[in-house]
């Protein structure tokens, strides 16, 4: 501000930096230099590891950061006690959420706050040099509004999360994606989804959701359980009705099935549909950015109070915009949907004391997109500090054991689930699928991390496939994401525990066991019996059993692809098989993507890959959706890949899919 006769006048000065460019760029350096390597999820897990360690004293310090700013050497005794113990955050978590519904100002953003605690556990894309530089190769300082996030439960998943987590506004997204539409804020774009509501909603339930259902079977999908009913009350309610108040959850439900059914029609020509599939672009746009904000808010305010929305509808809505995401294609938005719908379903789906079947049917379809989505996604970033891996390690020794076993059957882990860590026992119990799950165990393990049965599941009636076969792709993707920490770990020279890789061999092993005796058959009888009428179903199980097996070999083992052409040759014939039971006008299949691309990643011969192509132009041709031609992409990629490979005789490692996802930073998606 100036002084003297031309302050009076209040013009705007410049601003006087305290510091030379100099000291400014010196301290921006020891910033860096300061701070753990990796990722902030690194340095939160080297402070929980340190006040985890039974045998710290609590009068020490615990300093971690830049010039030692996070301190936790006066924090008192009780606080400390929470950290440690992790107390049930649903009653945090709400008193947050009412605090911040209290301060929240209409149509205003809301202030600034750590992120921390809402992203130390949830993903590993966002590092220190993304908040503490404009790039890894540039040390000056920046604030920008992406640093700020609400203190709510839920994120801006639009905006705060997605620009945290993947460093792209939805919007560019959108217009990678749909370069013919316009833009999404231009007024002059005269879309009304509900305009076409009536069609949309009936090509939904008719065409729709018999492709999007993981395996062609005539089964009553939860979809036209539970989201198109809804939505067709809905539109009535909030058309010709008039009904005054619709929550925005149901609003959110709506508008995501109607984005749904549009970016179908624009995928897939329509002989029914007498509009181009550009206007079905904007249509699914439109509807999809209303889907969005309605959620959005209904996470802000519809969580808890008087005007609380009802939970069930809430899951819905988070489900359908999650679909919508994977039909177009869209991982980025993808990965913020799920968060949300996890944090959703921690706080307001366990937290009951009873859960209705409407509830578990959609934690069912949860469970699916995650598990399955996980099951692909490896762009974790697994460095850790020398002392985060070393508590790591000490989470697998046989000292520790009793008190896991206790954490877990005490009450479900109040944390988010990165599927970066494995819970173990000494005997792995949990993975002898055999032995039936206690009803809270089944009701409480959305991720299924124990594999044991559990008799009151619904994935038979769901999707027509037993629950094992999930919680084996689950047990498999953690396994498989802590032996790379370890690998990681080996090769940059910190030191091995060895009783903790004793540990995980003898898992692995375990594990191996389970899969291939599953695989053969040992529990597929009874699956065969109950659907004994469906022969497209009864093929995609074996596909997906043969390619359960491939995916252990690839993820664990890093078996060299000739070892598994055999199953490589089973799941090929189980898709033909299960193409040549649909009729050209079939409404059901193709079924998820997964298997044909597991197996597809692996085939060598010229004849396999031929057979995979023509498989997958197939499925493509049913549906359109992004999955099969992301497959294709990766596919051919890495069979490129693997000719030059063998074409130089080189002895290092046969390059495989995973290598191909990292490099390109993609998340394939077949769920």
């Amino acid at each position: 501000m100036r002084t003297g006769s031309e302050g009076a006048e209040n013009t705007p000065g410049t601003r006087r930096y305290l510091y030379s460019e100099k000291s400014r760029l010196s301290m921006s350096t020891a910033l860096g230099s300061g701070l753990v390597s990796g990722s902030i999820d690194a340095s939160l897990a080297e402070v929980d590891s340190r006040l985890r360690d039974p045998e710290r004293s609590l009068d020490g310090d615990i300093v971690i950061g830049p010039f030692a700013v996070l301190d936790f050497s006066s924090a008192p005794r009780e606080l400390e006690k929470e950290l440690v113990h992790e107390m049930d955050p649903v009653k945090s978590d709400i008193n947050s959420a009412v605090e911040a519904a209290e301060t929240m100002v209409p149509e205003q953003k809301p202030s600034p706050s750590p992120i921390f605690d809402s992203l130390s556990h949830i993903d590993d894309f966002l590092h220190w040099s993304d908040l503490l530089s404009l790039g890894p190769n540039q040390t000056e300082f920046v604030t920008t509004g992406a640093l700020g996030m609400s203190n709510d439960l839920f994120v801006d998943m639009s905006q705060d999360l997605g620009l945290l987590l993947v460093h792209s506004n939805h919007r560019d997204v959108l217009r990678q994606s749909f370069p013919t539409q316009q833009a999404p804020a231009d007024p002059s774009a005269d879309i009304d989804a509900l305009k076409d509501a009536p069609f949309l909603l009936k090509h939904f339930q008719d065409i729709v959701v018999p492709h999007i259902m993981a395996i062609p079977c005539r089964q009553k999908s939860p979809w036209k359980i539970l989201n198109v009913p809804a939505a067709v009350v809905t539109y009535s309610d909030s058309t010709f009705l008039g009904t005054e108040r619709v929550s925005q959850a149901k609003l959110a439900n709506l508008y995501g099935l109607l984005a749904c059914s549009a970016i179908h029609l624009a995928l897939k020509f329509s002989p029914i549909s007498t509009n181009p599939p550009e206007y079905w672009w904007k249509v699914a746009n439109q509807a999809y950015l209303q889907a969005k904000d309605h959620m959005q808010t209904s996470l802000h305010s519809e969580t808890q109070g008087s005007k609380k929305a009802k939970y069930k509808d809430q899951l819905m809505a988070a489900c359908i915009l999650i679909q919508y995401t994977i039909m177009s294609g869209q991982q980025q938005l993808a990965r913020c949907f799920m968060i949300d719908a996890e944090r959703l379903l921690r706080l307001r789906g366990l937290s009951k004391t009873r859960i209705s079947k409407k509830a578990r049917l959609l934690h069912h379809v949860y469970t699916w997109l995650r598990i399955v989505g996980e099951s692909t996604f490896v762009l974790h970033d697994y460095n850790l500090s020398s002392s985060s891996f070393e508590a790591l390690g000490s989470r697998f020794q046989s000292r520790c054991t009793p008190r896991l076993e206790e954490m877990g059957n005490t009450e479900p882990n109040p944390r988010l689930d990165d599927f970066l860590r494995l819970e173990t026992q000494n005997s792995d119990n949990d993975l002898n699928i055999d032995e039936p799950k206690d009803q809270a165990s089944g009701l409480h393990d959305i991720h299924l991390q124990d594999s044991r049965s559990n008799p009151e599941t619904l994935y038979k009636q769901i999707y027509g496939i037993p629950e094992t076969w999930l919680s084996l792709v689950s047990q498999t993707t953690r396994l498989a994401n802590v032996l790379e920490t370890f690998r990681i770990a080996r090769e940059a020279g910190q030191t091995m525990n060895l009783e903790a890789w004793e540990t995980l061999q003898r898992r692995s092993t375990r594990l191996e066991n389970m899969i291939c005796s599953f695989s053969l058959g040992r529990t597929r009888a009874g699956v065969m019996e109950l659907h004994a009428d469906s022969k497209p179903h009864g093929h995609m199980v074996e596909a997906l059993n043969a390619a359960l097996v491939i995916f252990f070999y690839r993820r664990i083992r890093q078996t060299h692809p000739a070892a598994l052409q055999g199953y490589v040759d089973s799941v090929i014939a189980a898709l033909q098989a299960c193409n040549a039971t649909l009729s050209q006008n079939d409404p059901t299949g193709p079924g998820t993507a997964w298997p044909l691309f597991i197996a597809g990643c692996e085939a060598i011969s010229t004849a396999r890959r031929e057979a995979i192509m023509s498989i997958l132009d197939r499925a493509s041709s049913v549906c359109g959706f992004a999955a099969f031609g992301t497959a294709r992409t990766i596919i051919t990629e890495v069979w490129r890949k693997q000719d030059e490979h063998m074409a130089a005789n080189r002895g290092e490692s046969m390059p495989s899919w995973v290598d191909t996802v990292k490099q390109g930073q993609t998340w394939p998606l077949f769920c």
